[in-house]
Protein backbone atom coordinates (compact mmCIF):
# COMPACT_ATOMS: atom_id res chain seq x y z
CA UNK A 1 0.00 0.00 0.00
CA UNK A 2 2.07 3.21 -1.22
CA UNK A 3 1.03 6.41 1.19
CA UNK A 4 -1.66 7.83 -0.99
CA UNK A 5 -3.91 4.67 -0.41
CA UNK A 6 -2.74 4.92 3.23
CA UNK A 7 -4.18 8.48 3.43
CA UNK A 8 -7.34 7.65 1.81
CA UNK A 9 -7.93 5.03 4.32
CA UNK A 10 -6.93 7.10 7.30
CA UNK A 11 -9.50 9.63 6.44
CA UNK A 12 -12.19 7.47 5.79
CA UNK A 13 -11.55 6.02 8.87
CA UNK A 14 -11.47 9.69 10.24
CA UNK A 15 -14.81 10.39 8.44
CA UNK A 16 -16.53 7.58 9.56
CA UNK A 17 -15.88 8.46 13.43
CA UNK A 18 -17.19 11.70 13.00
CA UNK A 19 -20.35 10.44 11.24
CA UNK A 20 -20.65 7.64 14.08
CA UNK A 21 -20.52 10.38 16.56
CA UNK A 22 -22.82 13.09 14.73
CA UNK A 23 -25.49 10.33 14.60
CA UNK A 24 -24.73 9.63 18.34
CA UNK A 25 -24.71 13.42 19.28
CA UNK A 26 -28.67 13.39 17.30
CA UNK A 27 -29.65 10.85 19.08
CA UNK A 28 -28.78 12.15 22.49
CA UNK A 29 -30.42 15.26 21.33
CA UNK A 30 -33.86 13.66 20.35
CA UNK A 31 -34.05 11.37 23.43
CA UNK A 32 -32.99 14.87 25.51
CA UNK A 33 -35.73 17.34 23.84
CA UNK A 34 -38.19 14.34 24.72
CA UNK A 35 -36.92 13.78 28.06
CA UNK A 36 -39.75 16.46 29.65
CA UNK A 37 -42.30 14.83 28.16
CA UNK A 38 -41.72 11.94 30.97
CA UNK A 39 -42.72 13.96 33.77
CA UNK A 40 -44.65 16.89 32.33
CA UNK A 41 -46.19 17.66 35.40
CA UNK A 42 -42.75 18.45 37.70
CA UNK A 43 -41.55 20.14 34.37
CA UNK A 44 -44.59 22.25 35.14
CA UNK A 45 -43.91 22.59 38.55
CA UNK A 46 -40.14 23.14 38.61
CA UNK A 47 -39.56 25.75 35.05
CA UNK A 48 -39.34 29.38 36.28
CA UNK A 49 -41.91 31.91 34.25
CA UNK A 50 -39.90 34.32 31.82
CA UNK A 51 -39.34 37.53 33.04
CA UNK A 52 -42.12 40.56 31.79
CA UNK A 53 -39.62 42.25 30.13
CA UNK A 54 -39.31 39.62 27.57
CA UNK A 55 -42.58 40.36 26.51
CA UNK A 56 -42.29 44.34 26.88
CA UNK A 57 -39.42 43.60 24.59
CA UNK A 58 -41.36 41.66 21.56
CA UNK A 59 -44.18 43.96 22.16
CA UNK A 60 -41.51 47.14 21.35
CA UNK A 61 -39.19 45.41 18.84
CA UNK A 62 -41.42 42.74 17.12
CA UNK A 63 -44.61 43.93 16.83
CA UNK A 64 -46.43 41.56 19.58
CA UNK A 65 -49.85 42.67 19.95
CA UNK A 66 -53.68 41.80 20.01
CA UNK A 67 -54.14 39.91 16.50
CA UNK A 68 -50.94 39.15 15.69
CA UNK A 69 -50.06 35.65 14.09
CA UNK A 70 -47.56 33.81 16.24
CA UNK A 71 -46.02 30.61 15.71
CA UNK A 72 -44.74 29.27 19.19
CA UNK A 73 -42.00 26.48 18.76
CA UNK A 74 -41.49 23.86 21.62
CA UNK A 75 -44.87 25.69 23.56
CA UNK A 76 -44.41 23.06 26.26
CA UNK A 77 -46.51 23.42 29.03
CA UNK A 78 -47.29 27.20 28.09
CA UNK A 79 -44.95 29.02 30.28
CA UNK A 80 -44.29 31.61 27.43
CA UNK A 81 -47.83 31.07 25.81
CA UNK A 82 -49.68 32.32 28.52
CA UNK A 83 -48.40 35.93 28.23
CA UNK A 84 -48.21 35.71 23.73
CA UNK A 85 -51.95 35.33 24.58
CA UNK A 86 -52.30 37.71 27.49
CA UNK A 87 -51.13 40.49 24.92
CA UNK A 88 -53.90 39.51 22.82
CA UNK A 89 -51.89 37.29 19.96
CA UNK A 90 -52.84 34.19 17.85
CA UNK A 91 -50.62 32.06 18.56
CA UNK A 92 -50.14 28.16 16.75
CA UNK A 93 -48.22 26.20 19.63
CA UNK A 94 -46.07 23.46 18.30
CA UNK A 95 -44.74 20.82 20.70
CA UNK A 96 -44.04 17.74 20.10
CA UNK A 97 -44.70 15.95 23.65
CA UNK A 98 -48.22 14.74 24.06
CA UNK A 99 -48.26 15.01 28.01
CA UNK A 100 -46.88 18.47 28.19
CA UNK A 101 -49.38 19.84 25.01
CA UNK A 102 -52.24 17.81 27.35
CA UNK A 103 -51.11 20.46 30.13
CA UNK A 104 -50.89 23.52 27.41
CA UNK A 105 -54.28 22.81 26.68
CA UNK A 106 -55.82 22.04 30.14
CA UNK A 107 -54.72 25.71 31.36
CA UNK A 108 -54.42 27.73 28.09
CA UNK A 109 -57.56 26.61 25.60
CA UNK A 110 -59.15 29.72 23.87
CA UNK A 111 -60.05 30.69 20.42
CA UNK A 112 -56.87 32.66 19.59
CA UNK A 113 -54.85 29.02 20.38
CA UNK A 114 -53.90 26.29 18.56
CA UNK A 115 -51.83 23.21 19.95
CA UNK A 116 -50.45 20.76 17.03
CA UNK A 117 -48.38 17.76 18.67
CA UNK A 118 -45.72 17.93 16.18
CA UNK A 119 -41.49 17.73 16.20
CA UNK A 120 -41.36 21.22 14.67
CA UNK A 121 -39.44 19.78 11.40
CA UNK A 122 -42.45 17.74 10.57
CA UNK A 123 -44.76 19.98 11.10
CA UNK A 124 -47.04 21.09 8.13
CA UNK A 125 -48.37 24.49 8.69
CA UNK A 126 -49.45 27.79 5.87
CA UNK A 127 -46.81 30.66 6.47
CA UNK A 128 -47.43 34.43 6.91
CA UNK A 129 -46.84 34.59 10.62
CA UNK A 130 -46.03 37.59 11.90
CA UNK A 131 -43.31 36.03 14.84
CA UNK A 132 -42.17 33.11 15.31
CA UNK A 133 -41.02 32.39 19.43
CA UNK A 134 -38.88 29.62 20.78
CA UNK A 135 -38.57 30.09 24.60
CA UNK A 136 -35.78 27.83 25.49
CA UNK A 137 -36.47 25.48 22.63
CA UNK A 138 -34.52 26.92 19.54
CA UNK A 139 -31.20 24.46 20.20
CA UNK A 140 -33.19 21.47 20.17
CA UNK A 141 -33.58 21.69 16.28
CA UNK A 142 -31.39 20.99 13.70
CA UNK A 143 -29.01 24.10 13.34
CA UNK A 144 -28.70 23.27 9.48
CA UNK A 145 -32.23 23.50 8.44
CA UNK A 146 -34.52 24.99 11.24
CA UNK A 147 -33.90 29.08 10.12
CA UNK A 148 -34.52 27.95 6.50
CA UNK A 149 -38.34 26.30 7.97
CA UNK A 150 -38.89 29.33 10.23
CA UNK A 151 -38.05 32.27 7.37
CA UNK A 152 -40.27 29.99 4.97
CA UNK A 153 -43.22 30.84 7.87
CA UNK A 154 -42.59 34.03 8.70
CA UNK A 155 -43.74 37.02 6.62
CA UNK A 156 -40.80 39.21 5.43
CA UNK A 157 -40.64 42.29 7.54
CA UNK A 158 -42.07 39.86 10.62
CA UNK A 159 -39.57 38.73 13.81
CA UNK A 160 -37.94 35.56 14.87
CA UNK A 161 -37.62 35.93 18.69
CA UNK A 162 -35.56 33.10 20.75
CA UNK A 163 -35.12 32.93 24.10
CA UNK A 164 -33.76 31.24 27.38
CA UNK A 165 -33.79 31.22 31.00
CA UNK A 166 -30.19 30.54 32.23
CA UNK A 167 -29.89 28.72 35.48
CA UNK A 168 -26.58 30.16 37.32
CA UNK A 169 -24.64 33.29 36.37
CA UNK A 170 -20.85 32.97 37.30
CA UNK A 171 -20.24 37.08 37.51
CA UNK A 172 -22.76 36.61 40.69
CA UNK A 173 -21.22 33.85 42.50
CA UNK A 174 -22.90 32.64 45.96
CA UNK A 175 -22.68 30.36 48.78
CA UNK A 176 -25.38 28.10 47.56
CA UNK A 177 -23.57 27.50 44.14
CA UNK A 178 -20.58 26.51 45.70
CA UNK A 179 -22.01 24.16 47.63
CA UNK A 180 -23.97 22.65 44.96
CA UNK A 181 -21.31 21.90 42.67
CA UNK A 182 -19.36 20.08 45.36
CA UNK A 183 -22.51 17.51 44.70
CA UNK A 184 -21.83 17.47 40.91
CA UNK A 185 -18.32 16.94 41.93
CA UNK A 186 -19.15 13.91 43.80
CA UNK A 187 -21.89 12.87 40.92
CA UNK A 188 -21.05 14.37 37.69
CA UNK A 189 -17.34 14.61 38.09
CA UNK A 190 -17.43 15.47 34.26
CA UNK A 191 -19.35 18.54 34.90
CA UNK A 192 -17.43 21.81 34.61
CA UNK A 193 -17.95 23.82 38.37
CA UNK A 194 -20.14 26.52 37.52
CA UNK A 195 -17.58 29.87 38.50
CA UNK A 196 -15.42 27.97 34.85
CA UNK A 197 -19.17 27.19 32.77
CA UNK A 198 -20.44 29.08 29.87
CA UNK A 199 -23.47 28.49 29.01
CA UNK A 200 -24.33 28.07 25.09
CA UNK A 201 -27.23 31.10 25.18
CA UNK A 202 -23.88 33.39 25.39
CA UNK A 203 -22.45 32.12 22.91
CA UNK A 204 -23.58 35.20 20.75
CA UNK A 205 -21.50 34.43 17.25
CA UNK A 206 -22.99 30.95 17.50
CA UNK A 207 -26.40 32.11 17.72
CA UNK A 208 -26.08 35.26 14.82
CA UNK A 209 -24.40 32.69 12.80
CA UNK A 210 -27.70 30.31 13.10
CA UNK A 211 -30.59 32.77 12.72
CA UNK A 212 -28.43 34.90 9.98
CA UNK A 213 -27.81 31.60 7.85
CA UNK A 214 -29.07 31.56 4.34
CA UNK A 215 -29.57 35.30 4.37
CA UNK A 216 -33.37 35.24 5.87
CA UNK A 217 -32.76 36.98 8.91
CA UNK A 218 -30.52 40.25 9.80
CA UNK A 219 -30.90 42.86 12.21
CA UNK A 220 -30.13 40.52 15.40
CA UNK A 221 -29.78 42.13 18.53
CA UNK A 222 -29.58 40.18 22.17
CA UNK A 223 -30.64 41.63 25.31
CA UNK A 224 -29.86 39.95 28.68
CA UNK A 225 -31.88 40.16 31.39
CA UNK A 226 -30.84 39.72 35.20
CA UNK A 227 -33.09 38.68 38.04
CA UNK A 228 -33.12 36.16 41.02
CA UNK A 229 -34.96 32.70 41.62
CA UNK A 230 -36.29 32.15 45.37
CA UNK A 231 -36.06 28.70 45.90
CA UNK A 232 -36.71 26.00 48.30
CA UNK A 233 -36.09 22.72 48.94
CA UNK A 234 -39.14 21.73 47.19
CA UNK A 235 -38.80 23.97 44.19
CA UNK A 236 -35.06 22.94 43.67
CA UNK A 237 -35.72 19.49 43.57
CA UNK A 238 -38.43 20.07 40.85
CA UNK A 239 -36.59 22.19 39.35
CA UNK A 240 -33.09 20.21 38.91
CA UNK A 241 -35.43 17.10 38.15
CA UNK A 242 -36.36 18.55 35.17
CA UNK A 243 -32.45 18.96 33.60
CA UNK A 244 -31.73 16.19 31.39
CA UNK A 245 -28.40 15.45 33.30
CA UNK A 246 -29.68 14.37 36.33
CA UNK A 247 -32.61 12.35 35.00
CA UNK A 248 -30.13 10.76 33.07
CA UNK A 249 -28.00 9.65 36.48
CA UNK A 250 -29.33 6.13 37.73
CA UNK A 251 -32.37 6.37 40.04
CA UNK A 252 -29.89 6.20 43.20
CA UNK A 253 -27.58 8.46 42.43
CA UNK A 254 -30.10 10.73 41.07
CA UNK A 255 -32.25 10.90 44.40
CA UNK A 256 -28.92 11.11 46.18
CA UNK A 257 -28.29 14.04 44.24
CA UNK A 258 -31.92 15.90 44.85
CA UNK A 259 -31.83 14.98 48.30
CA UNK A 260 -28.40 17.21 48.69
CA UNK A 261 -29.89 19.51 47.10
CA UNK A 262 -32.65 20.43 49.05
CA UNK A 263 -30.80 19.62 52.23
CA UNK A 264 -28.81 22.22 50.51
CA UNK A 265 -31.07 25.11 50.65
CA UNK A 266 -32.65 24.31 54.06
CA UNK A 267 -29.52 24.01 55.57
CA UNK A 268 -28.68 27.62 54.19
CA UNK A 269 -32.15 29.09 55.92
CA UNK A 270 -34.81 26.95 53.52
CA UNK A 271 -34.70 29.80 51.13
CA UNK A 272 -31.66 30.54 48.62
CA UNK A 273 -31.72 33.29 46.06
CA UNK A 274 -30.12 31.84 42.81
CA UNK A 275 -29.45 34.09 40.12
CA UNK A 276 -30.79 33.77 36.51
CA UNK A 277 -30.26 35.46 33.29
CA UNK A 278 -32.69 35.22 30.44
CA UNK A 279 -30.82 35.75 26.80
CA UNK A 280 -32.95 36.66 24.06
CA UNK A 281 -32.18 37.11 20.93
CA UNK A 282 -33.97 38.89 18.21
CA UNK A 283 -34.21 38.98 14.17
CA UNK A 284 -35.67 40.28 11.17
CA UNK A 285 -36.92 38.54 8.27
CA UNK A 286 -35.25 40.29 5.55
CA UNK A 287 -37.57 41.51 2.76
CA UNK A 288 -36.96 40.03 -0.20
CA UNK A 289 -34.59 37.23 0.69
CA UNK A 290 -34.99 33.92 -0.71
Amino acid sequence: MDDQESDLDTGAARDAVTAERSMMADTTRAARRMSFNADALTYKRGRPRYPDAVFDLLAERCGLRPGARVLEIGAGTGLATEPLLAAGAHVVAVEPGESLAAILVADHACDRLEVLVSDFEAVDLPGGFDLAAAATALHWLDPATSTAKIARLVRPGGWLAAWWNDFGDVKRPTIFRDRLDEVYHDLLPADTGYRDSRSHVLDTDRWRSQLTTGGYFDNVSVEIIEWEQILTAQTARDQWSTFPNIAELSAPDREEFLTRLGSLVDELGGQVADPRLTVTYTAQRVQGSP
